[in-house]
């Protein structure tokens, strides 16, 4: 593609300049040092992440399900009628009676190429997602190796990852299926020192992380809100005696699920770049 025939995207990604030119992947194979590092760095931060958004998401519904047994009590309801708490949190009150679905409810991947749009066999879209940062130009050259949706997975997951880095789009170009690759026939790259019995546990388990992953990515910002909302309206509660002391001797178990969910959610350790 020559540069006139990019020049719309060349006016909206400061990336396609790359693309325009002789896209090269990086030279000599990648050692099975790098290779296991930055695999070991991406899966840990995987579980991190998906850890600390599962303790947020768990939290949330310990509350939502104490709330929707307390408020079957008549002598509660009426406590908090006459204490000021009737008005609580719409997306609590929703939660609470059914109106929003599961939290547990996780929908499957299904990443596709909004945009059909190839340059120099790059996806637009990825250009879009990279639009922000740092990318190694051979990036790109790499990129080609794997179909359209699958580059978008690579890109938003290293976004996601914070690892824009060549290393990181090697091995999970590496670690993608053979349905993903643009051309199916090319023998896989081998890494030194990783035969390929482990090289296909390693992409399996990949996967799987994946795609918990991408589910807690897409249930962390609803979830998140949602629990800060509830704790805001169970801290009102705590500051009134009465609350207080009616759930502490009538039902000590839901006072204790109140105070947990007022807990900070643990921040899980992030290890930094190898």
């Amino acid at each position: 593609m020559t540069q006139a025939e990019a020049s719309p995207n060349l006016k909206s990604s400061r990336h396609a300049i790359h693309l325009t030119g002789d896209l090269r992947e990086p030279a000599g194979a990648l050692k099975k040092y790098p290779f296991v590092t930055t695999y070991r760095m991406l899966t840990d931060r995987m579980r991190c992440f998906t850890g600390e958004a599962n303790v947020s998401r768990e939290r949330l519904e310990i509350v939502v399900q104490t709330f929707r047994q307390l408020l079957a009590v008549d002598v509660f309801r009426d406590l908090l009628r006459s204490e000021g708490f009737v008005i609580m949190p719409a997306t609590l009150a929703d939660r609470i009676v059914g109106l929003t679905a599961p939290i547990a409810e996780a929908k499957p991947n299904q990443t596709e190429a909004t945009s059909k749009q190839l340059i120099g066999g790059v996806c637009a879209e990825v250009l879009e997602l990279l639009q922000d940062c740092v990318v190694p130009p051979k990036m790109f050259g790499l990129l080609r190796q794997v179909v359209p949706s699958r580059q978008i997975e690579i890109a938003q997951l290293m976004v996601a990852l914070g690892r824009v880095k060549l290393n990181t789009a090697r091995v999970l170009i590496a670690l993608s299926p053979e349905s993903q690759l643009a051309d199916p026939s090319t023998p896989r790259r081998q890494f030194s020192g990783i035969d390929a019995a482990r090289s296909t546990a390693m992409a399996i388990e990949f996967a799987e992380l994946s795609q918990e992953f991408r589910n807690a990515a897409e249930r962390w910002g609803s979830s998140s809100l949602e629990l800060v909302a509830a704790r805001g309206y169970i801290n009102r509660l705590m500051d009134s005696p009465k609350v207080v002391r009616y759930l502490a001797h009538r039902f000590p178990e839901k006072f204790a699920a109140f105070q947990q969910g007022l807990e900070t959610t643990p921040r899980f350790p992030v290890l930094e770049n190898p």
